[in-house]
């Protein structure tokens, strides 16, 4: 198997939603307010507390709005800020604003529901291409309570606050569906028929790693 398919102990897959402190950069005066894991067409956990954050100008003052609730904050001295929003019950399509005095960040097509952290090795990793029946699912694939994203596969020795790589909030389409993990896509579709709320999927899958690389520096 090649090198870079093994990932050396103490490594750390970019996979969770893992954004503990690195060094940090000038945040440009143009850039998103939102961090990129809020995209048009996520999925937010229902029935807890709504965690949203970002970067902003040091000191900047930062408004959030959500499902007609709102959140004030100001960015710290690094340009890190986070609000933590009342909780919703699934539904949706909500809007998710961020405006400062600078600027406004809109989020469309947000649903609350459940999201799941699909992880593991090969057999999570297998895509809906490769399963049975494939040129059928894929064919026919629409679920619009059901969103995907799919982690991109890096490693990093220490914790980062971003994704290597572009990781995107899509709907289920042919497009989408055909190189998701069939395991997690099929899973949440079953689920759906008895638990009736939106799903936000996260792929997280590495054939080949090493558990090393997914536990904590500590551990």
């Amino acid at each position: 198997m090649p090198r870079h398919r093994h990932a050396s102990a103490g490594v750390l897959l970019t996979v969770l939603l893992c954004f503990d402190t690195i060094v940090s950069a000038a945040v440009p005066a143009d850039a998103p307010l939102l961090h990129a894991m809020f995209q048009d067409h996520a999925v937010l956990q229902r029935d807890q507390p709504i965690r949203v954050w970002g970067r902003a100008q040091p000191g900047e003052a930062v408004r959030i709005a959500l499902g007609g609730n709102i959140a004030r904050t100001r960015a710290d001295g690094e340009g890190r800020w986070e609000v933590r929003l009342p909780s919703l019950k699934a539904g949706g399509p909500h809007t998710l604003t961020a405006s400062s005095g600078l600027r406004t960040q809109t989020i469309n097509d947000v649903l609350v529901g459940d999201v799941w952290l699909c992880s593991g090795q090969s057999n999570m990793e297998l895509q809906v291409w490769r399963s049975l029946d494939a040129n059928t699912e894929i064919a026919s694939a629409a679920a619009p309570t059901i969103r995907l994203l799919t982690v991109p596969q890096a490693g990093s020795v220490v914790a980062l606050e971003t994704f290597q790589g572009s990781a995107q909030w899509g709907t289920v389409n042919p497009g989408t569906l055909r190189n998701f993990s069939a395991a997690c896509f099929y899973f949440a579709r079953e689920l759906q028929k008895t638990v009736a709320v939106p799903m936000g999927l996260v792929n997280a899958a590495w054939g080949g790693s090493r558990i090393e690389a997914w536990t904590s520096a500590d551990a």
